[in-house]
């Protein structure tokens, strides 16, 4: 087994280990399908721990020699995304449990954040203005992140978590689920066209995005629409292949 935690938490050792071995009781469950995902209390810390489910030999093996785990990239990418500004929730620590020497599962540990999902924000009736606000705060804060050379891959409404400021109605914004991220080139427009698609919003809603990204950036919404329309059927065309791929080899999806 494998382990890691962070220097601040490191009291929580005995803990952590009684997690992993399944002696706790989880305060809330968020999910529990291909994932799971709690909310426990370790002590004096609320806590949640995302366990991921065993992967398939060749990610076994691959998570034992060549790359790291998602449990693992989850811990380094919040330490990153913290030292850029970017908030998140801070991790506590990571495990990997191995099984003769292979990777079999691993868990990520990070503190509890109270705030919203903007899921929430998004299926809600809000006032036309508040939506518009929301809109062009959340752009801000992709530009923003864009423009430090950090791609959220899983960039979606459940993966990022919002808290309004009473006083000045401002936005402040927050990522989860974190372990599939690009680092150290500045996004494209592809990529930021991909980011906004992702929120799987209904249609004027995403006219808007895009078109105060392009006010903000300076880029012709026009030009803006014809990649973001080339890229669509570039990935049906991917999305295609790969299912023929997984026929002609006999694969189906778990």
């Amino acid at each position: 087994m494998k382990i890691r935690i962070h220097p601040q938490y490191e009291y929580l050792r005995e803990e952590i280990l009684n997690i992993v071995a399944g002696n706790y009781i989880a305060d809330k469950v968020y999910c529990n399908k291909r994932n799971t995902v709690e909310k426990v209390t370790i002590k004096d810390c609320e806590a949640v721990v995302k366990k991921y489910k065993t992967p398939n030999v060749i990610n076994q093996i691959a998570y034992s020699y060549l790359r790291k785990s998602k449990a693992q990239r989850a811990y380094e990418y919040a330490l990153i995304l913290l030292e850029n500004g970017i908030n998140t929730p801070f991790p506590i620590a990571y495990v990997e449990v191995t099984n003769n020497g292979f990777f079999k599962s691993g868990y990520f540990i990070s503190k509890y954040m109270p705030e919203r999902l903007m899921r929430d924000l998004f299926t809600g009736i809000i006032p036309k203005d508040e939506k518009k606000h929301a809109i062009e705060e959340l752009t801000d804060f992709t530009i923003a992140t864009h423009a430090k050379g950090i791609l959220p891959l899983d960039y979606n409404p459940d993966n990022i978590f919002y808290r309004i400021d009473k006083k000045s109605g401002k936005y402040s914004f927050a990522l989860t689920d974190i372990n599939r991220m690009r680092l150290g080139t500045k996004p494209t427009l592809d990529d930021a066209l991909r980011s906004f698609h992702q929120f799987g919003v209904r249609e004027d809603t995403f006219h808007e995005f895009i078109s105060y990204y392009c006010e903000k950036t300076g880029t012709d919404i026009e030009y803006a629409y014809e990649r973001f329309v080339t890229e669509c059927k570039r990935d049906r065309s991917k999305s295609k292949m790969k299912r023929r791929a997984k026929k002609a080899l006999g694969i189906s999806r778990k």
